[in-house]
């Protein structure tokens, strides 16, 4: 491949772009390589980019033109991101993820490990992660650059962790701290990315690629200022404009640190393009925007939800899980979103919930053919007082209670310390 690299005013119809001074997914060019076909396309390259490569054997150039096009490209000088990316890191970022096969999700893996000891490990695993995405954040805010090995060395046991237990980061990540949300929200962002891929299948090297890159969502927030970013009101338009130049920051901050994996890159660059089309920076639509792209925006728009926020509070798990069903075929595609519930549970493992008794209870095992029906421990009774034994109820078994002989349901998921309760206390 016979490349090199011209400043955008000396391009031409009939020369081929091989790549860009910039991430492909920063412009909205369609395709990876293409031949100039007429003056917009030209129009196009300039308002995005001060340099391309072009492949000299797939224009449309006589010997002479050849000669003089290689003459002139000896004055472009290739900026700091053209450097960076090589020829090997280009063809890395055509690395796509393939659909998923929605038929056979949840089939791929099985729990090796058993709740109660996975979370002693799981404590650790989150501990280390909290710490490594705070220096990171912290570091990146004091003008050093991503190291992006440490938040390997993180991620890595992370999904570890849930290929041997699907209920414990999860679980650990429903209860965590909320005094610093951008930190949380990396790590939660991180869990259900991973715990999602899981759910389809997707092999450990993809599954560590998509934890980082969930991880590394809201890095660009880092270049925010503080008072924006815990703002308890509305933001006004040109905050919210600074706000959702995040995914640019976030896409300049892993260009600088070299050598990210091409899948991270895609995740930042489209977690906020939605399925409908009205989402940023580039207006994606539908099956155009990647498999991991649209993972990646469920993921954070869930956690978004059950965190608590500056400006609101965090919701159930069961209301969350509704709500994004109201966004499909909207925002999220309706299969994908259908497949996120199945993964993490209307009501999962940890999380309390109100029976139809007004009895209360933490959730702590799932039913993998009938979710709403999981296994339910009782710890308050229907006028909210502690019960003095606790029992659990397999709501599997149509929902009947051996003792009272009345069926029993899920009325509603309650949030995280409903009632005071610290669900932490029947694991831990």
């Amino acid at each position: 491949m016979d490349q090199i690299c011209v400043n955008t005013d000396q391009l031409r119809i009939g020369l081929y772009v091989a790549n860009l001074d910039r991430p492909w997914l920063e412009t909205p060019f369609l395709f990876q390589g293409f031949r100039i076909r007429d003056e917009d396309e030209i129009a196009e390259l300039r308002k995005y980019c001060q340099s391309v490569y072009v492949d000299i054997e797939q224009s449309d150039l006589s010997e002479i033109e050849q000669r003089a096009l290689r003459a002139s490209a000896q004055q472009a000088v290739p900026t700091n991101r053209e450097r960076q990316r090589t020829d090997t890191t280009q063809r890395k970022r055509a690395i796509n993820v393939p659909e998923p096969d929605l038929t056979r999700t949840g089939q791929y893996y099985l729990d090796t490990e058993k709740l109660g000891k996975e979370l002693e490990r799981a404590q650790g695993i989150q501990r280390n992660a909290t710490a490594a995405v705070s220096q990171m954040m912290d570091g990146i805010r004091n003008g050093h650059a991503l190291d992006v090995p440490q938040l390997e060395e993180v991620v890595d046991p992370l999904v570890d962790s849930v290929l041997r237990n699907r209920d414990a980061m999860a679980w650990l990540t429903r209860i965590r701290a909320t005094d610093e949300y951008v930190y949380q929200h990396s790590i939660g962002s991180s869990v259900w990315a991973v715990v999602f891929g899981r759910h389809l299948g997707f092999d450990r090297d993809t599954l560590v690629a998509v934890g980082l890159g969930g991880m590394l969502l809201d890095v660009g927030k880092t270049k925010i200022p503080l008072d924006i970013l815990r703002k308890a009101g509305s933001l006004t338009p040109e905050e919210m404009a600074l706000m959702r130049r995040h995914v640019e920051f976030g896409l300049d901050i892993i260009a600088e640190a070299g050598n990210v994996d091409p899948r991270v890159e895609i995740m930042l660059a489209t977690h906020h393009e939605r399925f409908d089309g009205n989402g940023y920076p580039h207006n994606l639509s539908g099956t155009g925007i990647p498999v991991l792209g649209r993972i990646a925006g469920i993921v954070d728009t869930y956690d978004a939800m059950v965190t608590q926020r500056p400006y609101r509070n965090a919701v159930s798990t069961f209301d969350a899980m509704r709500n994004l069903q109201h966004l499909a075929k909207k925002e999220f595609q309706g299969e994908m979103i259908d497949q996120f519930v199945q993964a993490v549970g209307m009501f999962p493992t940890g999380s309390l919930v109100e029976l139809n008794t007004g009895e209360v209870g933490v959730v702590v095992a799932q039913n993998n053919y009938q979710r709403l029906r999981p296994e339910v421990m009782v710890i308050l009774d229907s006028d909210k007082n502690p019960c003095a034994d606790f029992r659990s109820i397999d709501l599997r078994l149509n929902g009947a209670d051996a003792n009272q002989h009345e069926s029993l349901w899920i009325d509603r998921g309650l949030e995280t310390g409903a009632f005071g309760i610290d669900p932490s206390e029947y694991f831990l």
